[in-house]
């Protein structure tokens, strides 16, 4: 079990820090499930509106290079503990047949901003364990209100912290969103002496797609642009919430989704020009939109193209907060707040985004390392998506290239050597500083 110890501290002294925390910004982070790069109107999107999105794009930051893992537990580890996945554990998705989670012994983001005295909350789906272990509010939440089960096929049920308070079939149903918006308002209104930091973990538009009746046939993309339509109203109501408690000048916002769309299904997401989608390592599974808002920081309607990922929210949340990530331990992202105030740097933040083992990104240009099949597609607006598989050592130039249509191995032998020796670099850096994924056997003795 970790110790507080082992949790960096606020590097004020106390009374500094308390003066200084209600200067802190609150932080609302809004993950979605499996949406794509184009699948807002801000993306460009012509099909599914989104205007209190597009509205969050307009005053804040759109990120149009922003990286995850390509499917879900993997990425909500990755955000939990700046980290990339296989660095902690998790290099699948976690199943409740596995007894599997989040290591009690990894320090997550909402640990840390607790230590500054941040009230902390999510709503929605974890995912990162499924038995009371890995229960998040045994990870650093004051509070839960969401779904630990990640199989939509069998009843699964809504939790309040460790409480079963609802059975329920579908988590992906639509009609649960005015009781997750109804929770993420609350925490908002319970908490907004103080700065917070709520998770707000959509389980939209994850298959089934099941929008509430409200929305149904709303949209010109069919089912799956209707879930998104409910998405933008979530967060237009979160906003309008922010607004009337006048909070929404110091309140960092965050939208984001946990990987690509799902593109072998009937309804399609869409990756835009990006190539393929969820389950790859192609762009279009693991760049995905997002748009950060912080009015009294972030310059409006700007754009940022440099390598960012979700591993850099943890680090640049401690920089906020003015709390020292933890030093005993790798951490691989990195803090982005000078991207975010539009400042000028000498030398990119980020020169290169790995997949370990699989792909890596340097600059422009893109390795794979491991040969990559393409995740499927049934439908005319993923005509981008190549069906051929791409072989181990394909290399693309996304500056001309983002959908990985032309592969330039033969032309640039240098760049494929000098990628091929960064992922071998950092490869072993991974196998020396890398940790387990917790299991009920190593959590509890079950």
């Amino acid at each position: 079990m970790k110790s507080l110890s082992a949790i960096a501290v606020v590097l004020l002294s106390s009374s500094v820090a308390s003066a200084a925390s209600s200067e802190w910004p609150n932080i609302v982070v809004f993950l979605t499930d499996d949406q794509g790069y184009g699948d807002l109107g801000c993306y460009g999107s012509e099909v599914i509106a989104t205007p209190n999105i597009d509205r969050l794009c307009a005053e804040g930051m759109k990120f149009t290079s922003f990286y995850v893992h390509n499917r879900c537990s993997p990425t909500r580890a990755a955000f939990m503990t700046g980290c990339h996945a296989p660095r902690v554990g998790v290099d699948n998705v976690v199943y409740r047949r596995e007894r599997t989670g989040l290591h009690t012994d990894e320090i997550t983001v909402a640990e840390l901003l607790k230590t500054a005295g941040y009230a902390t909350g999510i709503v929605g789906k974890w995912h990162l364990g499924e038995w009371e272990d890995f229960n998040p509010v045994n990870h650093g939440f004051d509070s839960f209100f969401g779904f630990m089960d990640c199989d939509d096929k069998k009843t699964t049920a809504i939790y309040r912290n460790k409480e079963i308070v609802e059975k329920i079939k579908h988590k992906t149903d639509g009609t649960h969103s005015p009781k997750l918006l109804a929770a993420g308002i609350e925490f908002i209104k319970q908490h907004k002496e103080q700065p917070f930091f709520l998770y707000y973990a959509s389980p939209l538009p994850h298959v089934k797609w099941l929008p509430h009746p409200r929305f149904k046939g709303s949209s010109k993309q069919g089912i799956y642009g209707d879930v998104v339509q409910e998405i933008d109203w979530q967060v237009g109501e979160l906003m309008k919430t922010l607004e009337e408690l006048d909070l929404t000048e110091n309140t960092l916002v965050v939208f984001a989704s946990d990987n690509g769309p799902q593109l072998n299904v009937e309804g399609y997401g869409s990756a835009g020009v990006l190539r393929d989608g969820k389950w790859t390592n192609f762009e279009g599974g693991i760049r995905v939109p997002c748009i950060m808002r912080w009015p009294s920081a972030i310059p409006p309607n700007s754009t940022n193209d440099e390598i960012t990922a979700i591993i850099d929210l943890l680090p640049t949340f401690c920089s906020i907060a003015s709390v020292a990530p933890p030093a005993d331990r790798v951490i691989d992202g990195r803090n982005i707040l000078p991207y975010m105030r539009g400042e000028q740097v000498d030398t990119p933040i980020h020169d290169t985004f790995i997949v370990p083992g699989a792909s890596i990104r340097h600059g422009g240009w893109k390795l794979l390392v491991k040969g990559q099949k393409p995740g499927g597609g049934k439908s005319d607006r993923v005509g981008k998506t190549d069906r051929v598989p791409a072989p181990a050592g394909s290399l693309f130039n996304l500056k001309v290239d983002p959908s990985e249509s032309t592969n330039v191995a033969a032309e640039y032998p240098d760049q494929v050597a000098e990628l091929t020796n960064r992922m071998n670099d950092f490869m072993k850096d991974l196998d020396a500083h890398s940790r387990p994924i917790g299991s009920l056997s190593t959590e509890s003795g079950k």
